[in-house]
């Protein structure tokens, strides 16, 4: 009996140190398991702060894009609205000289009977008159063609400034819902990177329940070997 304890304890401790082997092998092939997931989800949120950074670029350029257009629109009608003021102080001038041919037909029309009158030697002087009638009455109908070719335009240049307006409106709702939009994007980001972060934490205080995870948080960052709030 005494001559096998050697064997018996040569064979607990080759037992013994199997056990152990396999164990840290265990515990080498975990940490192993650990580390690959750690890798895969450091990877996921890299490849959802790329998309994230994608969408950002992707939609300030949108936004970018229509405040163009709503300042072209804005341009445009205000280059609309300065012809339309132009245009009626175009018409001012036309106005005051229709009033002033009218004024010199009521004028005309008084020579007129005053000439009638008149004896038969101041025939030429009243030729002369009627023909002066003649070309004021000319040019009022020629004044009052423009004064309508100036109302169709100034009608035309209205219901171009009404469209103008209609397309900015629109503009501004589609910037508004792109807006919207983006904020959706960036809270549903947001929650995917906390909701990932947790998901790693609790992985890591399962794995290791004795470590203490107090101070690990997404909001925090390392300085100099030790774990802080970030002063974002």
């Amino acid at each position: 009996m005494a001559e096998d304890l050697p064997s018996i304890v040569s064979r607990a401790v080759k037992d013994s140190l199997k056990k152990l082997q396999d164990e840290n092998s265990a515990l080498k092939e975990s940490n192993r398991m650990i580390r690959v997931e750690a890798e895969k989800l450091s990877c996921n949120l890299m490849m959802a702060e790329i998309e994230h950074s994608r969408l950002e670029d992707a939609m300030d350029a949108e936004l970018r894009s229509m405040c163009k257009e709503a300042s072209d629109l804005r341009q445009k009608l205000h280059l609309q609205l300065q012809e339309k003021i132009d245009l009626e102080s175009k018409l001012v001038p036309y106005r005051l000289k229709v009033a002033d041919l009218e004024a010199a037909k009521k004028a005309d029309a008084t020579k007129v009977e005053n000439l009638e009158k008149r004896s038969a030697d101041r025939e030429i002087l009243l030729g002369k008159v009627e023909k002066e009638r003649d070309d004021a009455l000319a040019e009022l109908t020629e004044a009052r063609e423009e004064a309508k070719k100036t109302a169709a335009e100034l009608a035309h240049a209205r219901d171009e400034g009404k469209k103008a307006v209609e397309e900015l409106a629109r503009a501004c709702e589609e910037m508004e819902e792109l807006k919207k939009q983006a904020q959706e994007l960036e809270q549903s980001t947001a929650h995917v990177l906390t909701a990932g972060f947790d998901a790693a934490l609790e992985q890591v205080a399962c794995q290791y329940p004795e470590l203490d995870l107090s101070m690990v948080s997404i909001c925090n960052e390392v300085v100099d070997r030790k774990i802080v709030p970030s002063e974002d």
